[in-house]
């Protein structure tokens, strides 16, 4: 389906008929100022969604509900990445959609039971919609790939849109309209503010105050609804004594991780003098989010392999100029590769063949033609995530 733009009463057909078709994949939505948001679909429930201009700050505000409070820490950055750990992780499972499989990691640990995993996502499906209804025109486009997996819980869509929708009205009805919950509130004349409340109100909020959250997140800590934050703060917003301020949103662990390591998706090298393989391959691990980097000349592999220092290495057997075999053993001999993963591949699945590879350094096999599962499967067994290199 191409993205077209889309009126509210058109969002919700859509998704009433994708619900009633038995959808599943990915339904992207953008609004006209840039904002996107991402739901995950399994015949025509909802699984999880994100985006939008914090969702990592949505994530960890929601991890109160889910019983694991990180409001009070002293340094909330380093409490988010001692919670975070990317290293469980595939790269796939990052590049798709790193909250909800850090949830999936939770929930086989027991580090979360299975009704407040189901109370955070959907106050996080439902805050989602609320957003995109708020942009009232969005842009609408299905894509029937990307499953999230395992299903952890599955959201009626109709009944968490109509929530959205009934959260979105109340926001109108008390003049919020052109206020949005994910901006902070800043008091801008103190001596006044002081004179228009109590002291122990004044000493209560005034910490909340500091455009250091968003009225989503007073509301959490409250534990009232942000309407009713905003509803209370609105007469002071109007008359200038308080002011909205715009929140970055917080690093997530992937780019956490990235500012702290210099990390990036992991690189594989495939050298195969075919076309088709190369191709094939490339198209499996991109859309997986690996990097991805294919050399035809047996030639110029060894080269290019030291210069680009691969975390995994895919070598055909048979080629001109120099065959899998030789270029193994030359990259052993290599102290950056003697442990790097090599697997090889082949159209002959022989003993042989096998022994020779062993003896030459391979880490692994894989015969021809590609298939995508155990292609992925043999990347995912060998292939470390960032977090544990560094490590």
């Amino acid at each position: 389906m191409v993205a077209e733009y889309i009126t509210l009463d058109r969002l919700a057909t859509q998704l009433s008929e994708m619900k009633h078709k038995h959808f599943s994949g990915r339904v992207l939505l953008k609004s006209s100022l840039g904002h996107e948001w991402c739901l995950y679909v399994y015949l025509g429930r909802i699984l999880y969604a994100t985006g939008g201009i914090h969702p990592t700050r949505r994530w960890v505000r929601n991890l109160t509900i889910a019983g694991i409070d990180v409001s009070n820490a002293a340094d909330l950055q380093a409490r988010i990445d001692a919670l975070t750990d990317i290293s469980a992780l595939t790269p796939a499972e990052l590049n798709s959609c790193w909250e909800y499989y850090l949830l999936v990691n939770w929930a086989k640990q027991g580090r979360i039971n299975r009704n407040a995993l189901i109370v955070h996502i959907q106050t996080t499906i439902v805050e989602v919609l609320f957003d995109i209804i708020q942009a009232e025109s969005v842009t609408y486009e299905q894509v029937e790939q990307h499953q999230l997996s395992p299903q952890l819980t599955l959201i009626d869509i109709d009944r968490a849109f109509g929530l959205a929708v009934q959260q979105q009205q109340q926001w109108q009805q008390v003049g919020l309209t052109d206020i949005l919950p994910d901006r902070a509130i800043e008091i801008v004349a103190t001596d006044k503010f002081q004179q228009m409340v109590s002291v122990n109100t004044y000493q209560s909020i005034r910490f909340i105050l500091d455009g250091k959250y968003s009225i989503r997140e007073i509301a959490a800590k409250a534990r009232k609804a942000p309407v009713a934050i905003g509803q209370s703060f609105r007469s002071h917003l109007q008359s200038g004594v308080l002011a909205l301020v715009d929140l970055p949103d917080f690093l997530s662990p992937i780019d956490r991780a990235k500012q702290l390591h210099g990390l990036d998706a992991p690189l594989i090298v495939c050298i195969d003098d075919s076309p088709f393989v190369c191709d094939r391959l490339e198209q499996i691990f991109q859309q997986e989010g690996y990097q991805f980097i294919s050399v035809m000349d047996s030639l110029k592999a060894i080269p290019i392999v030291i210069a680009k220092k691969p975390q995994l290495i895919f070598l055909d057997l048979v080629m001109p100029n120099a065959n899998g075999y030789e270029i193994c053993s030359r990259l052993r001999k290599i102290g950056t590769f003697q442990n790097t993963p090599i697997v090889i591949l082949t159209g002959n699945d022989g003993v042989i063949d096998r022994v020779r590879a062993k003896v030459v350094g391979a880490t692994d096999f894989l015969t021809k033609p590609v298939q995508s599962e155990l292609v992925l499967e043999v990347a995912q067994k060998y292939l470390k995530t960032a977090a544990r290199v560094i490590g």
